[in-house]
């Protein structure tokens, strides 16, 4: 390595050597003020100077100033010439397709669209209304193209009825009809196994910020919270 290289590799070095040791810096300060259990996992910079977004749990939106003496919990919009740009919600959009990306696909109970144009991700519960509503539609969602893969997402929590009904829908050998007959309120006979994966599901829902069901995920990430009927969703998902 020419000796100019080495100088400049040896200065990136001390730049990121310094710039972790203020990180770490603003972690511990913050740490100590933060309420318990908030966990930081990283601090990033913004488009916006002075201003860093603190990596914490469930994608909440926390800010701080680069003196750490002001702390931002909202939004960062852009002003454009075509209007505001939720930077945030985009930020949020790009670690969700990530943490997607390495979900097992063999975990989801799935209706595949014949001629597919797009496919999706639903986390989903037995019981609620409007989850129901969607399922029944479910034949509409693949006639315009739109692949759903159910992921479970028991909203009363992990020990609740619905988290118990969810089980018997991933335990079953038949999952896409138990899941259709608890979704209708027929009476069905579960079972139970070890090897589901619910409570991961539901983990990895509250880590992408679902906090309630249906919640649709595009492959990009977005995330489209509540029922939307199959013609609005193809809409969404064309851009």
């Amino acid at each position: 390595m020419k000796t100019s290289y080495k100088l400049l590799f040896i200065f990136l070095l001390s730049i990121n050597a310094y710039a972790d040791n203020e990180k770490n810096k603003m972690i511990v300060k913050l740490t100590n003020v933060l309420p318990e259990g908030v966990n930081i996992v990283d601090i990033n910079t913004t488009p916006v100077e002075g201003v860093y977004k603190l990596d914490i749990e469930d994608m909440q939106s926390v800010y701080v100033s680069k003196d750490t003496n002001f702390i931002i919990v909202g939004e960062i919009f852009q002003i454009t010439s075509n209007g505001l740009v939720n930077l945030t919600e985009r930020e949020r959009d790009i670690e969700r397709k990530q943490i997607i990306s390495m979900m097992d696909k063999k975990e989801f109970i799935s209706f595949p669209a014949k001629n597919e144009l797009f496919s999706v991700i639903i986390f989903t519960d037995i019981d609620c209304g409007y989850c129901r509503k969607l399922h029944g539609e479910i034949g509409e969602y693949n006639d315009v193209g739109i692949s759903i893969n159910y992921a479970a997402f028991p909203r009363s929590g992990l020990q609740s009825e619905s988290y118990s009904k969810i089980v018997g829908a991933w335990c079953s050998n038949e999952r896409n009809k138990t899941l259709t007959g608890l979704k209708q309120g027929k009476d069905i006979k579960i079972s139970y196994c070890e090897n589901h994966p619910v409570e991961k599901h539901y983990n990895i829902g509250r880590q992408i910020g679902v906090t309630g069901t249906p919640a649709i995920i595009s492959t990009n990430g977005q995330l489209i919270p509540g029922y939307i009927s199959p013609k609005e969703l193809l809409k969404i998902l064309q851009g």
